[in-house]
């Protein structure tokens, strides 16, 4: 099988895994955003095995189809920042993968993308929510750290289990052949 072609299947395989992965909602939260159970590693995994390329077509569909799912949608603005740009960002692991640790690094990157593009959102689209004695940038740092933030944690956490991080070095260099 053509090389390209294996490792776009391999890239396609992680998409359908990371949408699965988000539908299993450790805390859901009221006005969007959930923690879910390690979909942001799984999307990241195609451009830590394959490159930039790969990585943010990737995540990229992965976006569309997040955006397909369970849409809230006030602007297109806001569409781009909670949706095209916060998922997509996961690209940027494959920035990381030649350096060690390449995987936490990158993925704390795009986890801190991701949050920045959600929070610019936040407080542009949806700062009349934050309650009335609370500073809107204050509320919608603290709401969109709340999850992003705690999923990044427990995936880091995920990434250093001895047999995962094996299993993962593993993947990787059989598939960048």
């Amino acid at each position: 099988m053509n090389s390209n072609i294996k490792k776009f299947a391999i890239s396609s395989i992680f998409v359908a895994l990371a949408y699965a992965l988000s539908f299993v909602k450790l805390i859901h939260l009221p006005f969007g955003g959930s923690i879910t159970l390690f979909s942001m590693l799984a999307i990241s995994l195609p451009a830590y095995f394959f490159g930039i390329r790969l990585g943010f077509i990737a995540s990229f569909a992965y976006s569309m189809l997040q955006l397909i799912v369970d849409p809230y949608i006030v602007h297109p603005a806001q569409l781009i920042l909670d949706y095209t740009i916060a998922f997509s960002c996961f690209g940027v692991v494959g920035f990381f993968r030649n350096m060690d640790e390449g995987l936490s690094i990158g993925f704390i990157v795009a986890c801190i993308l991701r949050f920045l593009s959600s929070s610019i959102s936040g407080y542009i689209f949806f700062k009349e929510y934050a309650p009335e004695n609370i500073n809107p940038i204050l509320y919608t740092v603290v709401y969109n750290g709340s999850y992003i933030f705690i999923e990044c944690i427990l995936s880091l956490v995920l990434i250093y289990i001895k047999p995962i991080k094996r299993i993962i070095n593993i993947s990787r260099m059989k598939w960048e052949k």
